[in-house]
């Protein structure tokens, strides 16, 4: 066995005190004329640390996508943007920062998962210069400096800095003060502090248990009873414990776990930490307190919770942030593939290409509502940006808002049970890799291992529409292997549309390639494409026009443009090359006693499926037999 190399853990410590500094109040009042916004407050470091990662806005797309969630969250951007948007105002100080953030939602719609974004974040902006946090050395729930500063003093200081300074000094600083330091403020000692989850500095987490062994010093902290007999009064702030969950929270996050399947009592406190962003504990006054509170739970804790009168004050006290199911098959990819962690695990089998989409397919289906105008397959394809033909995209916009009316992404089946099934499909020694029909196999075996509330029906006709799409892709997988040269075959085929869309457009000539004579354009080239592309023949002049104008403005800049770089073209392009060939594939994928010529295609079309599409041996010989099963039907 290799000897562990203990430099190792010299190579990756921090610089010295690059996380670190002591110093005085004093101090640190200079800090803060330096850098106001270390003094930030809660809501607006959050925000400040999302705006960190940077914004972008993708064509066709209303909302803004954040970088900061858009590695681990996919498919909700309008419900992430809703999440932005609260710490946004309540950033800028208005009364929305007293509301507590409710994310209702399914299980597996990534209500957890979004608050570990926030949590984790934030312990890393800590990390950072412009992130960095300073409290109260002493102080048992890392308390903002400047609730030192007097009432007048506050007041011209804020009128200098434009900072916002909020609370009082906590009942275990105010005897510290009085006493230890007899009021010489410029003396107290301040440090910059890290948040941390495990050691409960800026993070306090909650979750209800049995309410017997339960009480409200999970949130507030209690008192020191071994401490009692040597400060001699249960009101001495030496004799408490400030190690709740709120004070733990403090400056930082107080995450809720099912928040509504709390007592009572718990709530209580939770709202006046909401509203009056204040602390109340036996033999002490309320304390200041200043955090963001995340909660989250499911639809049915929530529908209860709102039909009950006796939470009135409560409910004018929460934001609701409803989050739903990912409705986007290429997002739900996603999702997958981080969930199992495909970049840095060894899984041990490997996994085809459409397998992980066909999955996702299944999934996102059981989510959709019904529709009289679109099945399932049609949204399915929708929904993921592609076009269907006469379909515009305001009758899509109007089917996701009714849809969305109807409950839409708030019913189906939890990515969890997809990849339980997937989990199954690499668990079998029946097969070397995970193809998509054992996926689907592994799908249709699942129906009876998870107790959900989705209709066998539903299941039936999702896993319908995803067979019937995979159908599809599967005999396009293979007819883009037949393609010789597939590419350039594309872009010779793009190149010589242009050619002779110019031409016709300019009652000018095109060089025969053959001959090298100057012929009249062939309209039937020009046709064939359009014809794909469900262009009339009253509309093709302005389409052709558009594409020679698109061209030409690209060679000014330098460029070439790519058969691919217009999706409609680029489908025409694909339905053309794959209509002939596919004679070709039919007879060599179905036939059993091939040629030598025959052979030698199949071994190339193998070939490029390995060495080029990402099969192996196996799941390119079965995608090969699939396809043949399927035009052979």
């Amino acid at each position: 066995m290799a000897r562990f190399d203990t430099d190792w853990l010299t190579k990756h410590q921090p610089p010295q005190g690059a996380w670190t500094w002591e110093g005085t109040f004093a101090d640190y009042l200079i800090k803060v004329q330096q850098t106001p916004s270390i003094a930030d407050l809660a809501h607006a470091r959050i925000y400040r640390m999302i705006m960190s990662h940077g914004v972008e806005k993708l064509e066709g797309q209303e909302v803004p996508r954040y970088k900061f969630f858009s590695q681990d969250i996919f498919g909700i951007d309008d419900t992430i943007n809703e999440i932005v948007e609260y710490f946004s105002a309540a950033a800028r100080g208005m009364d929305i920062r007293r509301r507590i953030l409710l994310m209702m939602g399914s299980p597996g719609t990534g209500k957890s998962t979004i608050t570990a974004i926030l949590k984790k974040g934030l312990e890393e902006y800590s990390r950072t210069d412009e992130g960095a946090l300073y409290a109260i050395s002493f102080c048992p729930q890392q308390e903002e400096p400047l609730h030192l500063l007097p009432e007048a003093a506050r007041r011209e200081f804020m009128q200098e800095t434009g900072v916002t300074i909020e609370g009082d000094l906590c009942p275990y600083c105010q005897w510290m003060i009085d006493h230890e330091y007899q009021g010489r403020l410029q003396e107290v000692p301040v440090k910059r502090v890290l948040i941390s989850e495990s050691r409960r500095i800026g993070i306090g987490t909650f979750a209800p248990s049995d309410s017997k062994v339960q009480d409200i010093s999970e949130l507030v902290g209690s008192m020191d009873l071994s401490t009692i007999s040597r400060y001699g009064s249960e009101s001495d702030p030496r004799a408490y414990r400030f190690d709740g969950a709120f004070n733990a929270a403090n400056r930082g996050i107080m995450e809720f776990i099912e928040m509504l399947k709390a007592q009572p009592d718990f709530l209580h406190g939770l709202l006046t930490l909401a509203q009056e962003r204040k602390i109340k504990v036996g033999r002490f006054g309320l304390f200041d307190a200043d955090e963001a509170i995340i909660a989250h739970t499911n639809e049915n804790e929530f529908e209860r919770f709102v039909s009950n009168k006796a939470y009135e004050a409560l409910h004018n006290r929460v934001l609701l942030i409803k989050v739903p199911y990912n409705l986007t098959v290429s997002q739900e990819i996603r999702t997958y593939q981080k969930m199992m962690n495909l970049g840095g695990q060894k899984l041990g089998k490997h996994i085809a290409p459409n397998t992980l989409k066909v999955a996702a397919m299944f999934g996102v289906g059981t989510r959709l509502a019904r529709d009289a105008k679109f099945s399932i397959k049609e949204k399915l394809t929708l929904y993921d940006g592609k076009e269907l033909p006469d379909v515009q995209q305001r009758e899509i916009n109007r089917v996701r808002e009714l849809a969305r009316k109807q409950g839409e992404g708030f019913q189906g089946i939890s990515p969890r049970h997809i990849l339980d099934a997937l989990s199954y499909a690499m668990a079998s020694d029946k097969e070397p890799c995970v193809t998509p029909t054992a996926m689907l196999r592994a799908i249709r075996e699942s129906f009876e291992q998870h107790i959900t509330q989705v209709k066998n029906q539903d299941l039936l006709e999702s896993l319908k529409a995803t067979h019937e799409l995979y159908d599809e892709a599967a005999k396009n997988e293979i007819q883009r292997a037949f393609v010789d040269s597939f590419q350039d075959a594309a872009q010779l085929l793009y190149d010589n549309y242009l050619e002779h869309a110019e031409a016709r457009i300019m009652h000018s000539t095109v060089k025969d390639p053959v001959t090298g004579e100057e012929v009249e354009p062939n309209e039937k080239i020009l046709q064939d494409l359009e014809k794909a592309l469900g262009i009339s023949d009253a509309a093709a002049t302005a389409f052709r026009q558009e594409m020679v104008n698109k061209a030409g403005a690209m060679a000014r800049r330098g460029q070439s443009l790519s058969w691919d770089s217009h999706p409609k073209m680029k489908e025409a392009i694909e339905k053309k090359l794959f209509a002939d060939v596919a004679n070709l594939v039919k007879v060599t994928t179905s036939t059993k006693v091939l040629n030598d010529q025959q052979k030698n295609r199949v071994m190339e079309v193998k070939r490029r499926l390995i060495d080029d599409m990402g099969y192996c041996e196996h799941c390119a010989q079965e995608l090969l037999d699939y396809v043949g099963y399927l035009l052979t039907k």
